[in-house]
């Protein structure tokens, strides 16, 4: 859930009547976001475009982390069990070239 500061709520009759206030509050960073209430209920939040494309870049990061997180989870579970063939270096480095030559024939 997201914090919101005493100065960063306005009922949706405020953000109407003093509209220009709001956009200018937003442009000079005094607020990161305002969130409207509509009968004292939040209903929108207005954000710079800067701060939601950051918010979404977190997100993604966030979700690419788990997904990786997920996946060594799986991949040590693999090793731990047996379920997994090994290889040495130098034996994945031989089977890399080996494919390799394939293609460049």
């Amino acid at each position: 859930m997201v914090a919101y500061k005493p100065n960063e709520l306005m009922s949706s009759t405020d953000v109407a009547k003093n509209f220009g206030a709001v956009l200018s509050k937003l442009a000079n960073h005094e607020v990161d976001k305002i969130g409207v209430l509509k009968n004292n209920k939040l209903d929108f939040v207005l954000m710079r475009n800067d701060e939601l494309e950051n918010l979404i870049e977190q997100e993604i990061q966030q979700r690419q982390f788990e997904a990786d997180k997920r996946m060594v989870a799986r991949q040590v579970e693999a090793l731990r069990s047996g379920n997994v063939k090994t290889y040495s270096l130098d034996d994945a480095e031989k089977m890399l070239d080996e494919t390799l030559a394939r293609y460049e024939d």
